[in-house]
């Protein structure tokens, strides 16, 4: 079968430029990558596209393909991943530009390095290693993003960097800044990536949404305690939210356990997540009972049902 012109497997105008080639190609690796799509056919259409990308984001390749077609860029195209035994490498979906390279070592690259002129082969140079750096960000500027000034060393030196902590980021996670590590002795006009470990410091007060409870990680916890009159009589109480300060109602009769939901006060992603106060009934400490509170406890017991229907023993009679 005849292979489909590289400008229309991207989706792009023959005028096109290496920005917008470049996201045409990474919206349609995300779309069929065969890690996310799991399609029978996604992986025939990833290496179609990663074929397009290799000759159109390569001037040389580009001006001979605009020239003389596949008959010009033939030979000179490298083989994408195949099925089977093929390598697999694991990847954030926001970091593609670095996912190709470890697959293949460097955009330019043949699978045994650049090819000269008169067929002979050079290995391709390495590039210098990504920097590495960790950092602790406080509990509300991991929910709400946020940006921070690091500093890190290149070379001998230590240099300042701000870097965007986006919404709603996890312990542990990694992102990738581009171009902000040490020089490529290589490429003398590159520089490597920073390669940022995000660790997030725990909060008096908030918890993050559990999955393995069911819970959506957008979502923001908080306990709220309340004491037995508030769980009775209901009450109007001012909580703490990631952002400031919320008023919120709490209806009599309220039970130990029972949830409050505010909408949009969880992590500022899109869509946002939610903040749940959930509420816990603190009993008066009991030295503190005196003998006219203790009759009215007991008189509201008395006439509070539970612990009724089948199942239950019953209680003395008399």
């Amino acid at each position: 079968m005849a292979k489909r012109d590289y400008y229309e497997v991207l989706g792009v105008s023959r005028s096109a430029n290496q920005d917008e080639i470049k996201a045409a190609y990474r919206e349609l690796a995300r779309k069929y990558h065969p890690d996310i799509n799991k399609d029978e056919e996604a992986q025939g259409k990833f290496v179609e596209i990663q074929e397009a990308y290799d000759v159109l984001s390569d001037a040389e390749k580009k001006q001979m393909y605009d020239r003389f077609g596949h008959v010009g860029e033939a030979g000179s195209a490298r083989p994408g991943p195949r099925g089977g035994g093929g390598v697999h490498v694991d990847f954030d979906v926001d970091d593609l530009g670095s996912m190709f390279d470890s697959f293949f070592g460097g955009r330019n690259a043949g699978p045994f390095g650049r090819q000269q002129a008169g067929g002979q082969r050079r290995q391709q140079q390495p590039k210098a290693p990504d920097t590495r750096h960790t950092i602790e960000i406080d509990f509300v500027t991991a929910i709400t993003g946020g940006k921070r000034q690091i500093d890190i060393k290149r070379g001998t030196k230590n240099e300042s960097v701000e870097v965007t902590i986006p919404a709603g980021i996890v312990h542990g996670k990694k992102l990738r800044v581009r171009g902000v590590g040490n020089a490529d002795p290589n490429r003398p006009s590159q520089k490597s990536d920073l390669i940022l470990t995000i660790n997030i410091a725990s909060h008096p007060l908030f918890r993050r949404g559990d999955a393995a409870q069911g819970e959506k990680q957008a979502d923001v916890y908080l306990d709220l305690p309340i004491t037995f009159a508030e769980s009775a009589l209901g009450a109007k109480i001012d909580v703490p939210t990631p952002t400031g300060t919320a008023t919120i109602t709490i209806p009599a009769g309220s039970k130990c356990g029972s949830q409050l939901r505010l909408k949009g006060q969880g992590c500022k992603t899109t869509p946002p997540g939610d903040l749940y106060v959930e509420l816990r009934v603190v009993p008066p400490p009991a030295d503190a009972i005196s003998e006219q509170d203790r009759a009215v406890l007991q008189n509201l017991g008395d006439q509070t049902n539970i612990r009724t229907g089948g199942g239950w023993p019953k209680p003395p009679v008399g």
